[in-house]
């Protein structure tokens, strides 16, 4: 019987590393800023139909999940993080907007299960990433994409967070995120110790019941 307890576990877990999973926007919020003091939010929402000429109109900072587990074929020309993202890299996409009513500043973060790979922030390099939105959504403004040269150098990453320090009016600002697909070596590292404790438990659970 324990045979067959633990058979099941090893079942379970070549169905876990094997099952397809999403990287996804976890968290964030808004911490400063005049949009923050007039009642913005961090919002985690699907992907709009349209962003760009003042679509959204409101102090809240939103994001969402595009294409994922998409392996590059070409490198992939990013703003912050490098020149590029080397081709056959398994990635994942996220929009990122805020487009308040009025010129508004915005202070905070945005968290991701995964490693963050680069950022794209101009509007060239934006169109050219397009194709990890899916579709999804329509950029209304593509001459006026992106971020100035002021809120980009006040954008950045470390680990699997995003901090931003924006000045936004109409159309507001929009950027791409391009995290990893693959989860974290340390988290598959602890989904192997989460088997392995689980196996153990029955392998002694079956020892005290002989």
């Amino acid at each position: 019987m324990a045979h067959v307890r633990i058979s099941a576990l090893i079942a379970a877990a070549a169905l876990a590393f094997s099952a397809p999973t999403l990287a996804t926007v976890v968290g964030g919020a808004e911490t400063g800023g005049t949009a923050f003091n007039n009642g913005g939010v961090f919002m985690i929402v699907a992907p709009f139909a349209q962003v760009g000429n003042n679509r959204q109109q409101d102090n809240n900072l939103y994001a969402w999940n595009e294409v994922q587990d998409f392996t590059l074929g070409t490198n992939l020309a990013v703003d912050i993080g490098g020149p590029f993202i080397l081709a056959g890299t398994r990635v994942a996409s996220h929009g990122i907007v805020f487009d308040p009513t009025s010129s508004r500043t915005l202070r905070g973060y945005v968290g991701f299960d995964r490693k963050i790979l680069a950022v794209i922030t101009r509007r060239d390099t934006l169109m050219a990433s397009d194709f990890l939105n899916g579709g999804v959504t329509a950029f209304d403004n593509p001459i006026a994409r992106g971020l100035e040269i002021n809120d980009h150098n006040n954008t950045s990453f470390l680990g699997n967070m995003l901090t931003i320090d924006w000045t936004a009016s109409a159309p507001g600002d929009n950027i791409r995120v391009i995290t990893s697909y693959v989860p974290e070596p340390a988290s598959w590292a602890l989904m192997i110790a989460g088997f392995g404790m689980i196996g153990l438990a029955a392998r002694r659970r079956a020892r005290a019941t002989a």
